[in-house]
């Protein structure tokens, strides 16, 4: 493994604070300038994002005057942006009342904005809500956020943050110790990935499959959803989609035991975070690096990376990674023998851990209170309610009874419609389930039958090319030796020339009967490839002038299922023109845009009656329906005697 080489911390985080400093300067710049309203605020809440590294303190200034602004201007949205983007330091920081302080102001004012985006934010700060329910072990109440943020997106058809809020519902299930809930929503979350056909999502699913697969001890599956997952990954991903993906994987990693691809993506999550100027996503992988250091006993190399850790964390005052860094470093001074080091640091780790414990106590009081205000309100209001009816159901009894008796009647007469509707509604429900089910087992039998068919074919392309060609070459080997060995008369040395002629064309003729039943092309180069080699040797035969175009597919691939579907549709269509169509010119073009692949085959031959077609029974014409059915596939048939004919197929990958 390459050896990663750190540049003193001192001097990274000097370079890193010049970068940030650069871009606030640049941001105060800008606001000098008449702005409008938007822009304004827009900058502002930018200038405390850029400041955060620099001066904490200042940072929560500008956020505040970012969110004063814009309530004095109307803009809630942008008043809630501010409020959700300071929400992270404040978590960060253990000032966790004041972080769902800001998270339920922003969701507030996102909910009265009629901006454009104002739903996908609310659906972000239900995200926030989330990772503080979480935090605070109200893992119900956690649940609750992350299922509000999942629909409002699903509104959106936002499916690709749909997916990536079921991956973190799926981690607030494995926190419950409900596996099969937490599976039920990383299946989910793949599902909404491939939907959103989202590389990044794709990759986080996986990953999140591969950690599911590793705590119930099934490595071999958790290390295949892993590699399936790098698939996916990109160096052009966003900075914390990069993050997550070498966190997770160095997770995986480090589940399972191989140590050292843990450390090598845990240093890649490290030179992540320094490339992006994110000190806090640099300290969590040294700290990680150094716990792993220490279970391998390298003490000396887990001393290191938790002091650089460390230094990151006490600078910026972030009590969660430095209560961390202390544990660690007292684990590593009491295996190492030094006693009085362990219980430095100890002391210091419980002095971290009962500040963090003291704000958790007070974040817990203050909701149990509100929720007790609240309830009190909410009972108050009751009994105020029940005096009034009370009141009025005295002074107007008689007048109340028969419009009870009314609204009885006509309350019965409603759920009793409603129940027949509801009926009415579920038997439809059942009868388009069972369409469906129908449809499911007929592409299930559709499906068997093609894979069975292009499995017969491999095996006799196999049998006759290995087999049947392998003897007709040995027995031409075995007569052009005789040949060499025997004295002919000239008309039986004719008649010996003629057989080996013959026997040419007979292993010319088995080889392309093998090579139609199972293309080699199509299994070693793909679909392009095969189909062009199709057309030039019908094009070598001279029966007619055959045209092969293709758009989009050279260096795309495509299932192999699929591909072969689609050379035996090209296959078929094309015997039916040299058949049938008595056609001079043909085309065949084949083009393929994003998940979406068309095909198109054309001819100048005296054409047909193409209902005569669509309702005939040949074996090709049923070959070519069960596939384009099997590919659930869209077509349209244009073709009239003497006049040409033409197919167009598209299919949805």
């Amino acid at each position: 493994m390459k050896k990663l080489l750190f540049i003193p911390i001192i001097i990274l985080l000097s370079l890193e604070l010049a970068a940030q400093q650069h871009l606030a300067d640049s941001v105060r710049l800008t606001l000098q300038q008449n702005l409008p309203d938007t822009t304004k605020a827009y900058n502002l809440i930018m200038l405390a994002m850029y400041t955060e590294p620099l001066d904490l303190a200042k940072a929560h200034e500008i956020y505040q005057e970012a969110v004063d602004f814009s309530l004095e201007k109307k803009l809630e949205y942008y008043a809630g942006l501010a409020l959700f983007y300071e929400s992270t330091p404040l978590e960060l920081s253990g000032k966790y009342q004041k972080q769902k302080e800001n998270l339920d102001r922003a969701a507030s004012y996102f909910k009265q904005s009629s901006h454009p985006n104002a739903k996908r934010e609310e659906a972000r700060v239900f995200g926030g809500l989330s990772n503080y329910y979480r935090n605070a072990s109200m893992l119900d109440s956690a649940v609750e956020a992350s299922l509000n943020s999942i629909a409002l997106l699903e509104d959106l058809k936002d499916y690709a943050r749909v997916s990536t809020h079921c991956l973190n519902l799926a981690m607030i299930f494995q926190q419950l110790s409900l596996p099969e809930k937490q599976k039920e929503y990383v299946d989910k979350a793949l599902d909404f990935a491939k939907k959103a056909n989202h590389p990044g999502n794709l990759m986080l699913s996986y990953l999140q499959q591969a950690s599911y697969f590793t705590e119930i001890r099934d490595f071999q599956k958790a290390k295949l959803y892993a590699d399936s997952a790098s698939v996916y990954y990109s160096g052009s991903f966003d900075f914390t989609r990069k993050q997550n993906f070498f966190l997770i994987k160095a997770g995986t990693f480090q589940n399972i035991s191989e140590f050292d691809s843990a450390i090598h993506y845990f240093k890649q999550a490290y030179e992540n975070g320094k490339e992006a100027g994110s000190r806090w996503n640099m300290t969590e992988p040294l700290m990680q690096i150094g716990y792993i250091n220490f279970k391998q006993k390298n003490y000396a190399e887990a001393e290191k990376y938790v002091k650089m850790g460390l230094e990151i964390a006490e600078t910026d005052s972030v009590l969660v990674f430095m209560k961390e860094g202390y544990g660690t470093l007292s684990d590593i001074y009491a295996a190492n023998g030094n006693f009085k080091g362990a219980y430095t640091f100890l002391t210091r780790y419980n002095t971290i851990k009962d500040s963090l414990q003291s704000e958790d106590r007070k974040r817990y009081a203050l909701d149990i209170e509100k929720k007790y205000e609240s309830e009190k309100q909410r009972n108050q209001i009751l009994q105020l309610e029940a005096q009034n009816a009370n009141q009025l159901a005295e002074n107007q009894k008689r007048k109340l009874t028969i419009w009870m008796l009314v609204i009885l009647a006509v309350s019965l007469g409603a759920i009793i419609l409603l129940i027949i509707r509801k009926n009415q509604h579920k038997q439809q429900l059942q009868v388009q389930r069972i369409k469906e089910l129908e449809t499911e087992k007929q592409l299930a039998a559709t499906e068997a039958v093609l894979k069975g068919e292009e499995q017969e074919r491999s095996r006799l392309a196999k049998d006759l090319h290995d087999g049947l060609g392998g003897l007709l070459s040995g027995i031409k080997f075995s007569f052009q030796t005789m040949k060499g060995n025997l004295i002919l008369t000239p008309e039986n040395a004719r008649l010996f020339e003629r057989s080996l002629d013959m026997l040419d064309t007979s292993i010319m003729e088995m080889r392309r009967v093998a090579h139609n039943l199972m293309p080699e092309n199509l299994i070693k180069f793909g679909l392009d490839a095969a189909l062009k080699d199709f057309c030039e040797d019908i094009n070598q035969s001279g029966v007619i002038d055959l045209r092969y175009i293709s758009i989009g597919i050279e260096g795309n691939e495509i299932d192999q299922t699929t591909a072969v579907s689609i050379y035996r549709i090209i296959q078929e269509l094309v015997n039916n023109i040299l058949k049938h169509a008595e056609a001079k010119t043909a085309l065949v073009q084949l083009t393929k845009n994003s998940n979406l692949i068309l095909l198109d085959v054309e001819d100048d031959g005296k054409g047909f009656e193409h209902s005569k077609m669509l309702l005939g029974k040949g074996i090709g014409w049923s070959n070519i329906k069960s596939r384009l059915e099997y590919l659930n596939a869209k077509f349209t048939l244009d073709s009239a005697p003497e006049k040409g004919s033409s197919i167009h197929i598209e299919i949805q990958l």
